[in-house]
């Protein structure tokens, strides 16, 4: 679908969202099938940021409950690997704090990496800011199969949210990521100030970028941060939003992620229904999420099958 066309089923879904959630599943069912991506994070380096993205509660900009930045051990990391494969959860992402990422912490990375590919069996994800082609190529090197990093929103409405670094940054550490050969999740967050062409045009990015998946976070207002007294996206203002996605791209992963557990409530279970095909599980980088088991039951209940492997 156009760019119109996803702009009209939007507005008129507004109304009554209940026949553009139907097809949606539909879509989801014909590429997709029962099957549901089940993926949890650790951090490398929480908090510390110097970037100044508004929403976010790592960047050393604002005053939040994350004073300082603090590196996550190899033992720690490894753990949590651990934890991953005991639960059935087969992809684990490693996420760290920052504009970029050292040449010493990359390398650390990148041993850990096939450690844990090696010792746990899992797939490994990694986002870690900004790279240039060299660092994408070592990362795919060392075994990591995705890379995270998102578009944030449409190109139109990214200097509102963020001013440190450009949408252009972000666009071509999506590409170099691709032309190593990794995989890319990108996504962004939602109730940001964004319109709704803002939310259609970050789409259509997405589309033409050949993302592979794409994570729907929510804003969680979180003190401290400029964005702390926005009220929040209700459930079926979300649930729209992830059925016009699965039209605007009905062959790619769409993950639900972070703002879930606050934002949607008791229809968490309906995001499938709208087109998700993925969801973020386990507790998220600076919120509280859901347990792994919890939502494991929840994709079983539904008569859905979650990957594990």
């Amino acid at each position: 679908m156009n760019r119109d066309e996803l702009l009209e089923i939007y507005e008129i879904s507004k109304l009554d969202n209940r026949d553009l959630l139907y097809c949606a599943n539909r879509i989801r069912e014909k590429y997709f099938g029962k099957r549901i991506k089940v993926c949890s994070i650790v951090p490398g380096k929480l908090g510390g940021c110097s970037e100044d993205c508004k929403f976010c509660a790592q960047s050393a900009r604002y005053k939040t409950h994350i004073t300082k930045a603090s590196y996550t051990s190899d033992e720690e990391v490894l753990a949590a690997a651990k934890e991953a494969r005991d639960n059935g959860v087969p992809t684990l992402g490693i996420v760290s704090s920052g504009q970029s990422v050292s040449d010493d912490e990359l390398e650390r990375l990148a041993v850990l990496v096939k450690r844990i590919r090696s010792e746990y069996g899992l797939e490994i994800c990694a986002s870690l800011g900004i790279l240039d082609k060299s660092q994408a190529k070592r990362l795919a090197q060392a075994g990591v199969s995705r890379y995270n990093h998102n578009l944030e929103t449409s190109e139109n409405h990214f200097s509102n949210i963020v001013g440190t670094h450009t949408f252009k940054d972000r666009v071509d550490t999506i590409k170099n990521s691709l032309e190593a050969g990794m995989g890319v999740c990108a996504g962004g967050v939602f109730g940001v100030g964004e319109s709704d062409s803002d939310r259609v045009d970050m789409a259509i990015a997405l589309r033409e970028l050949g993302v592979d998946m794409v994570p729907m976070n929510f804003l969680h207002p979180i003190e401290g941060t400029p964005l702390e007294d926005v009220v929040p996206l209700s459930p079926m203002e979300i649930l729209t939003l992830i059925a016009v996605y699965r039209f605007a791209l009905p062959k790619t992963q769409i993950k639900v992620a972070g703002g879930r557990l606050l934002n949607l409530r008791d229809s968490q279970s309906w995001m499938f229904y709208a087109g998700a095909t993925a969801l973020m599980s386990g507790n998220y980088l600076t919120t509280a999420g859901r347990s792994v088991e919890e939502d494991m039951q929840m994709v079983r209940d539904l008569g859905l099958e979650p990957i594990l492997s």
